[in-house]
């Protein structure tokens, strides 16, 4: 099994279910030093990314999955089109395990945009595994 982090609209089991077919086992786990921003180019609003930030943190979902569903997000996620790469990242779980993990971060970014109300929707599905205080942040963020 691989390790995938998701920090993004993929938060939402649902979302994944979706995509892959089946409903993989799942955690929470964060990322030092980056910070989640919307500077992913759409025609429908900001997407998720992160970015270096030193002192940051990004809280997700990892999720554990098939070399096979990592080439099914792949085209989700327009790896072929270069919208986003995969790259190899440590997240922590709760318990403070340093867990390797593949992340995926755009290529084709450009000033922080307002991501739409469905969109961050998606990352609040996900709010059962992330800190109340993460939640509340995502809640604040401004939608178009």
């Amino acid at each position: 099994m691989k390790n995938y982090f998701a920090y993004g609209s993929n938060m939402s089991g649902r979302r994944i279910r979706h995509r892959i077919g089946w409903s993989p086992t799942r955690i929470s786990a964060t990322l030092s030093d980056y910070v989640l921003t919307f500077n992913k180019q759409s025609f429908d609003g900001g997407k998720a990314n992160i970015k270096n930030s030193l002192g940051d943190l990004v809280e997700g979902i990892l999720y554990f999955v098939r070399e096979e569903d990592l080439v099914t997000l792949d085209n989700y996620e327009g790896v072929q089109d270069k919208q986003y790469e995969r790259k190899n990242i440590q997240v922590l779980d709760l318990k403070g395990h340093l867990l390797s993990a593949i992340v995926y971060v755009a290529i084709n970014t450009g000033p922080e945009s307002r991501p739409t109300k469905e969109y961050l929707n998606f990352l609040l599905e996900g709010e059962h595994l992330l800190s109340p205080e993460y939640v509340s942040r995502l809640e604040d963020i401004a939608t178009l």
